[in-house]
């Protein structure tokens, strides 16, 4: 990636080494020491020298994801890292913003993550208006994994599952776990902490304003606006379903 000034010219390397040296440090708070270094010094065990190469790579690899995160950001916002660095350590909620994205990014192998991650960095800096929004996404984004995209995708895009999942045909309802486990029989061992993941975050919302045989809806879940939000973080555009209920999809957080 170019290495951009404020003015647009190619930084010069040392502002460049300050900059990286400054993120260096936060990265180290979210990567965390090294809790075997102590103990090989001399390095007698050999389970021991192959666990300070397991931490090592390990270590390198939660670097490279974290690093791939901020250039990203970097790359949205058309600027050098010096200055991403500069626009971040001045002020404590950014430097907040920054910390959630390296650590978030650091442990997590999903590329779509780290690009999504990434995202929410850049527009948490390009305005002080956007930073609560930022810091709300990137805690959501730091808790979700493939599975938790993957029901919010099905909801999105299918805000109702299909009558021959219903048990008593009725008015308009939402994704009940039963329906999820019947669509994605893979997840069902795990759908529950998935659904509570996603309500507690907000992307997903209990449909208790719906019902159906004269009962609240409680167990069915729609999507919410942060739910969408989060799909477009992660690359998906979703469609609204034309068998969507009225709402669904700009409902309410």
């Amino acid at each position: 990636m170019t290495k951009r000034g404020k003015s647009g010219k190619a930084a010069s390397g040392a502002g460049q080494d300050a900059a990286l040296g400054a993120l260096a440090t936060l990265a180290s708070v979210a990567l965390g020491a090294n809790p075997v270094g102590a103990t090989l010094v001399g390095g007698s065990a050999p389970v021991l020298k192959y666990l300070q190469q397991v931490w090592t790579r390990a270590g390198e690899r939660r670097g490279d994801r974290a690093a791939r995160s901020l250039e990203h950001a970097a790359d949205l916002l058309d600027v050098g890292l010096d200055i991403l660095a500069e626009r971040a350590v001045g002020h404590d909620a950014r430097l907040e913003l920054l910390a959630q994205v390296l650590e978030a990014a650091a442990r997590t192998s999903m590329e779509d993550k780290i690009q999504a991650l990434g995202q929410i960095l850049a527009d948490g800096l390009r305005s002080d208006s956007h930073l609560d929004e930022a810091r709300l996404l990137a805690s959501m984004v730091n808790d979700l994994e493939a599975p938790h995209v993957v029901v919010l995708k099905l909801i999105a895009e299918q805000p109702e599952p299909p009558k021959s999942m219903w048990s008593n045909p009725g008015g308009h309802r939402g994704w009940e776990r039963t329906h999820l486990a019947l669509a994605l029989p893979d997840y069902d061992g795990f759908l529950d902490g998935v659904l509570a993941a996603l309500i507690r975050h907000g992307a997903l919302r209990t449909l208790g304003d719906g019902t159906w045989d004269g009962m609240a809806n409680t167990d069915a879940h729609g999507i919410t606006r942060l739910g969408t939000r989060c799909l477009q973080l992660f690359g998906h555009e979703p469609t609204e379903s034309p068998n969507a209920p009225d709402g669904s999809a700009e409902s309410e957080n």
